[in-house]
């Protein structure tokens, strides 16, 4: 089953206090201190392992802006809460899908060299794969500056899960930073939507998750502006005669000359549109 794994958000919608309570389970330890990105103050909620499930930001330069993180296992609770009862915008969100059987590391890592091949991407290997492979190998692909990334690791073979005795425990998990409007729109995508992010995460999603992921790029979503949709109403209606008149004119270059000299024209007779 795909799920959310972390999610990070920011919104002027709630307040510190409603959005701490939604991180933290009874035996958690809260601690406050100062925040970091210009947020004022900043607390963090530590499980009775001590390990940070999440952390909420307020104040300092950002006023009235909330940020909240939540990574691990609570993260889908805590996606559903949030989305229930406040709007906000997604700054980064990564989604997972695990898998365990025999061979299920090497599978999987097939169809994610398979996609680094046909896009061309960056990868790199962490781990001693050759002489020490029970230590837990992992495989990353997409550059630093990328908004989209992934890793293949072996869940089971890491220290904290060794005991559980599950070494074909594997878990493929991508990482997506939303820019600009797709903030907005990241914040109401589900957990399989999120693959959507890129040709690559699409590749993969129809490859190990066999599940088809329609596009849900995190750059920038292009907005029509009412002249563009002024000009493509004009394409519908006279492109054949523009068209035309380029074929006349000896190409396009030239017929945006010749355009130009018959609004010219016409602002000269005062009937210019």
């Amino acid at each position: 089953m795909v799920r959310f794994d972390a999610y990070t958000l920011t919104t002027q919608a709630a307040k510190a206090d409603q959005l701490l309570p939604l991180l933290y389970f009874f035996g958690d330890q809260v601690t406050e201190g100062r925040g970091f990105h210009t947020f004022g103050s900043r607390a963090s909620v530590k499980d009775a392992d001590g390990d940070e499930v999440g952390y909420v930001q307020w104040g300092g330069k950002q006023e009235d802006r909330v940020m909240l993180e939540v990574k691990g296992a609570r993260t889908p609770a805590v996606v559903e809460a949030v989305r229930a009862s406040y709007p906000h915008r997604c700054t980064r969100v990564d989604s997972c899908a695990d898998f365990d059987a025999p061979g299920a590391f090497e599978r999987v890592l097939d169809a994610v060299l398979g996609a680094k091949k046909d896009h061309r991407l960056y990868g790199e290997s962490r781990g001693d794969w050759d002489d020490f492979p029970e230590l837990g190998r992992t495989q990353y692909l997409g550059a630093a500056t990328s908004p989209v990334k992934l890793r293949l690791y072996e869940k089971g073979k890491q220290p904290e899960y060794r005991h559980l005795n599950r070494a074909d425990w594997c878990r493929l998990e991508i990482q997506v930073r939303p820019q600009k409007e797709a903030k907005q729109a990241y914040a109401g995508l589900s957990a399989l939507e999120v693959w959507g992010a890129s040709k690559w995460t699409r590749q993969l999603a129809a490859h190990v998750l066999a599940e088809h992921v329609d596009p849900h790029p995190p750059g920038t979503v292009w907005k029509v502006s009412e002249r563009d949709r002024k000009l493509e109403w004009m394409l519908k209606q006279y492109g054949p005669a523009l068209v035309s008149l380029a074929d006349d004119c000896g190409g396009w270059d030239v017929m945006g000359l010749t355009l130009r000299e018959m609004l010219q024209t016409m602002k000269g007779r005062g009937d210019e549109a």
